[in-house]
Order: structure tokens, then sequence, then C-alpha cells
């Protein structure tokens, strides 16, 4: 008994151990696991979590795609070229609120998308899963196209379609992949707002740091008096 406790507890140790590290993902998509020790406004100082007594390195954040800290937060930010799929799992929009300055209306993407199968992805920006839905849904109806049949009578005069048991299945999925594609392109409105938030509260916030401020003033022809104080460094 005592022993399976004190594999339990290295067990759990050794959990949380591993845990307690900060994921830094870069652009390309590589991940470092670290130690950060100082993030400001342009950079982030860290050492490997491999490492920690070895040397500090210090990263640019516009080599950063991301940051998982310690506590399990996450920080995002911006990269060009960066889509949907590269930050879409660091967000639950069901926790979305709309701002203003949002650039997308979950609502009328999602018209849009009803209106046009792909038009709502369009929109957003995300052009191959646009073209995904849309293809998808012309393909499926021009195969269903296929299950009608014309019936004639003797003199060639049009007497009634004649429907296949398959076209009801072609026509049930298609209008699952066109609801599918609704949803997925409200989704996508919605986690791109959530990121735009993130990177105009991540602009508006400040680095301050105090440092130690030393000088001199002339006391008199012949000499200089030493001040001593602090300094207060704002960067925005």
């Amino acid at each position: 008994m005592n022993k399976f406790i004190i594999a339990f507890v290295l067990i759990l140790g050794s959990c949380l151990t591993a845990s307690a590290q900060s994921i830094i993902t870069r652009k390309d998509g590589t991940d470092i696991q670290a130690k950060i020790l100082k993030v400001t406004s342009s950079e982030i100082k860290y050492q490997k979590y491999s490492n920690p007594d070895g040397p500090v390195f210090v990263m640019s954040k516009s080599d950063i795609r991301s940051v998982r800290y310690e506590n399990g937060a996450r920080e995002v930010f911006s990269a060009s070229g960066m889509r949907y799929k590269d930050y879409k799992d660091y967000y639950d929009t069901r926790n979305y609120v709309r701002m203003q300055g949002d650039p997308y209306s979950p609502f009328w993407i999602g018209v849009s998308d009803f209106i046009i199968p792909g038009l709502g992805n369009a929109i957003a920006g995300e052009w191959d899963r646009a073209a995904g839905f849309f293809f998808a849904n012309m393909g499926l109806g021009l195969l269903g196209l296929t299950q009608i049949e014309t019936v004639r009578d003797a003199y060639g005069n049009f007497r009634e379609y004649r429907i296949s048991p398959l076209y009801w299945l072609i026509l049930t999925t298609r209008l699952g992949i066109n609801i599918w594609g609704i949803c997925d392109a409200v989704e996508v409105a919605k986690t791109k707002n959530m990121y735009n938030q993130d990177l105009r509260t991540q602009r508006a916030s400040l680095d301050l740091k105090v440092e130690p401020y030393f000088a001199s003033t002339a006391s008199s022809p012949n000499g200089s008096q030493p001040i001593a104080g602090l300094s207060l460094k704002v960067t925005f």
C-alpha cells in the first residue's frame, strides 16, 4: 500500500512538473518548451525548459505565432500569413462576445452562406474552405439531377418525372453539408473576431519599467552633486 502511494505521488509530481512549462510556437509551426523570464511589447526572454540554468534567449514577437503559458493561458501574436486553422484551437467561440471593431458579422456571414454555399467563408477570407463547400454542393446537385428521369408517352409528350430513391439520399447529404457550411462560416467569423480582439488588446497594452536613475548637477563652479532616483519607462 505504501509503495502504491509513493508511486502515485511520484507520477503526480512528474505530471505537475511537466505541465509547469510554457510553449512558444514559432511562425513556422515549431514548438519550444521554455521557461519564460520576461515579456515586453516587442520581445520575449526565455530559457529552454530542458536547461533552466542555461543561456537566456531573446525572440522577437514578430517571429512568434503564439505562446501557451504555464497557467494554461494562451496569447496569439499578429503574423502575416496566419489563417483560421493556425489559431482556431486557441478559442472557444461559446465565449464570444461581439465588440465594436470586429471585422465580421457572424449573422450576415451565416446568411451569405445560406444564400450561396461557401460565400460566408469566402467573405471571411477562407477561400479553400469556401471552395470545398461550394463544389461539394454543386457536385451533389448535378449528381441528384441524374437520378431524375423524364417519362414521355409514345408521342413524345411529357408525362411525369420519375425520381430514384438514391435522389433523396443525395438531397439529404447535400442539405447536411450546406448546414455544416453555414455553421462552419459562423465559427470562422467568431474565431477571427476573437483573434482580432486579442490583437487590439495587446496593441493597447503598455510596458512599464522602473529603473534606477543616476545623474549629477553642478553645485558650484568647481564641483558637482550626485543625484539618485527612479525613472519610469513607458513603451506603447
